[in-house]
């Protein structure tokens, strides 16, 4: 958790720097929310109608930060995701992982049009494992994934579109990505597209990027996040990466939220890859 406490450090820094004691308005637009979600079950021995003790937690950090000073913007957004379930008796499985964190620096060149040099990061905080078992019964975990294995590291230039306030799609019609894969034995298996024995690939292409965030409802908040980067050579190897995050408000601190996310991504799998959490928990706002 030591990338979690990292990335966080640094994002309250910005924060920070954008707070301001003049009493004109200030140029800084700050949001940060936080949500931890638990849920217990534990039973006695004797306990007839079966289960299994366990425990689960689930946690969510949404953050952003602009800066406006007439046509110029700088925008950051945050997401972090992490969640966990331990049932007795068996290794501890991930329910959620990600690390995503994107600045860009624009021009407004039109009403809705912005000119833009943007950069993103998506990694995982932990391991990700595939369970067997072995001829006596017994668990095996082998590493399917890891932080910084696979990162996705991106630049880009290029034209943003954002007619209203809740919505916004860019092109980066000039992007550059490399893709990491630091662990040893996955970067020599050629794993994530890069050449076996190497840490690093790089494309050229380019990267799309929307996102609408509003209320449906008086508590009802839908998050959704398009991420896509494609070759120029190869458009076959566009990867596509889809998140949503519908939250329920119940309380001014309760809320519920069903998290979905869709992958596709041909040096991954050849097949759409699907997850989804549905949790109940505590949600905090900062602004």
């Amino acid at each position: 958790m030591k990338h979690l406490l990292i990335i966080l450090m640094s994002f309250q820094s910005a924060m920070v720097v954008g707070q301001t004691t003049d009493s004109t308005k200030s140029p800084w637009t700050r949001r940060l929310e936080i949500g931890l979600n638990l849920n217990q079950a534990s039973f006695t021995p004797n306990w007839k109608g079966g289960g299994t003790n366990n425990f689960a937690m689930g946690s969510l950090v949404n953050g952003s930060l602009l800066y406006t000073n007439g046509k110029f913007t700088w925008s950051n957004d945050l997401q972090l995701q992490y969640g966990f379930q331990k049932n007795e008796g068996q290794t501890r499985r991930k329910t959620q992982d990600l690390v995503f964190i994107d600045t860009k620096a624009g021009y407004d060149i039109s009403e809705n049009l912005n000119a833009f040099g943007a950069v993103n990061f998506v990694s995982q905080f932990a391991e990700g494992l595939n369970y067997s078992k072995d001829p006596l019964g017994n668990e095996v975990a082998r590493v399917m994934s890891r932080w910084m294995a696979p990162a996705y590291f991106t630049q880009s230039l290029g034209v943003q579109y954002k007619p209203v306030p809740y919505f916004m799609a860019r092109l980066g019609a000039l992007a550059i990505r490399q893709t990491f894969v630091t662990d040893p034995m996955l970067s020599a298996a050629g794993a994530f597209g890069v050449d076996s024995g190497s840490t690093v690939k790089v494309d050229y292409g380019y990267q799309i990027v929307a996102s609408f965030d509003k209320n449906l409802a008086k508590n009802l908040n839908l998050k959704a996040r398009y991420l896509s980067f494609g070759d120029y050579t190869n458009f076959q190897r566009t990867n596509h990466r889809l998140d949503l995050i519908f939250a329920a408000r119940i309380t001014r601190y309760i809320n519920t939220n069903f998290t979905a996310v869709m992958l596709y991504d041909r040096n991954q799998d050849l097949a759409v890859q699907w997850s989804q959490v549905l949790a109940l928990g505590v949600l905090f706002q900062l602004r």
